[in-house]
């Protein structure tokens, strides 16, 4: 897949309406991601740096997707995670602008949802 449409997933699935507002979010001006999208240019190692984790993805695999040329082909490692996980990471980090009693809150439903399904993931590993 070409970085463009690498991107334009990305972006999609960190749940951005437009490349637009995914410029916006990162503190870029429009065109250059649109560039990006065109495939006219390729980022920077900074760039990548920058929109990796709004991306929710490593910057490993950002830099292979935008320079695969260059790498030969090195494995990217495991597929990216869900863009949930990303987000639910950022909203329970020490540092989110959410409360630590809701960021608390948040995470004790979310582990005993999580629970049941465990011992499910622990087998199917195993097998």
């Amino acid at each position: 897949m070409s970085f463009g449409g690498y991107l334009k997933e990305a972006i999609h699935a960190a749940r951005f309406p437009t490349p637009t507002h995914f410029a916006r979010a990162v503190g870029m001006d429009p065109s250059v991601v649109l560039r990006w999208l065109s495939e006219e240019q390729r980022p920077t190692i900074r760039s990548i740096e920058r929109i990796a984790p709004v991306l929710g993805r490593s910057i490993n695999e950002l830099v292979l997707a935008a320079y695969p040329d260059r790498l030969g082909g090195v494995d990217p490692g495991p597929p990216p995670a869900h863009p949930l996980v990303h987000e639910l990471a950022r909203m329970l980090a020490d540092d989110s602008p959410i409360p630590a009693e809701d960021r608390h809150a948040l995470e004790t439903v979310l582990d005993r949802m999580i629970d049941p399904y465990r011992k499910v993931l622990r087998r199917r590993r195993s097998a």
